[in-house]
């Protein structure tokens, strides 16, 4: 899922590309990767924007009893190419009025991470984001980075959400606008903290080059 809710500068988009790059190039045959976008309030996630699975590695494929050359084009034609337009649309877009994150991440879990059909498979959520929610019920534009105080509100109830069995890895876009933060650890242990809470797992943080 990429934010998108605040334009990512060419430094940034260089480096989250090459990761992204890297992540699609390590998936396994079969591996299903959908694409998601985190969208303003009032713009629902219903569909995802792309949803490609492995076709398999040419490499190991059998001259005798698989086609390695037409593998080899599904995968470039059919999983690749088309990831890559996508995360080059979606990083390339410009800034919206509210960053509703876990809204987003909300609704990507009930409508696909907990379906029955994939309870049973290992499930991993990539976030590119500053991190920065900022909606009605939590704006780290208007309230301070405290998960404890956060916990007990009424927004924690509206934004709790099922992550069980999934891994997080979070590409952290640096801003400006973290200077208003007395430091972004704090911020990442916040989502830490919340992702834990929800009954996921945060496998790693990975700061993005960059500032935007």
């Amino acid at each position: 899922m990429i934010d998108a809710t605040d334009r990512i500068g060419a430094i940034s988009r260089a480096d989250v590309l090459v990761r992204l790059e890297e992540y699609v190039a390590a998936s396994r045959e079969d591996e299903m990767v959908i694409g998601f976008e985190a969208r303003p309030v009032g713009e629902e996630i219903d569909e995802p924007l792309l949803t490609v699975c492995h076709p398999g590695d040419p490499e190991k494929a059998s001259e005798w009893t698989e086609n390695p050359r037409l593998i080899r084009r599904r995968l470039e034609e059919r999983f690749r190419q088309p990831l890559e337009a996508l995360f080059r649309e979606l990083l390339g877009r410009e800034e919206a009025p509210t960053s509703p994150l876990m809204e987003s991440v909300q609704s990507v879990a009930v409508s696909y991470l907990g379906r029955e059909e994939y309870m049973d498979i290992p499930k991993r959520l990539t976030l590119v984001s500053d991190l920065m929610q900022h909606s009605e019920y939590l704006s780290f534009f208007r309230q301070p980075v405290d998960y404890d105080a956060f916990a007990r509100s009424h927004g924690a109830d509206a934004l709790s959400t099922d992550l069980r069995g999934t891994a997080v890895e979070i590409l952290f876009v640096q801003r400006r606008a973290h200077g208003r933060l007395s430091d972004t650890r704090s911020l990442i242990d916040f989502w830490e903290r919340w992702i834990e809470d929800q009954g996921g797992f945060v496998e790693r943080v990975v700061r993005i080059d960059g500032m935007n």
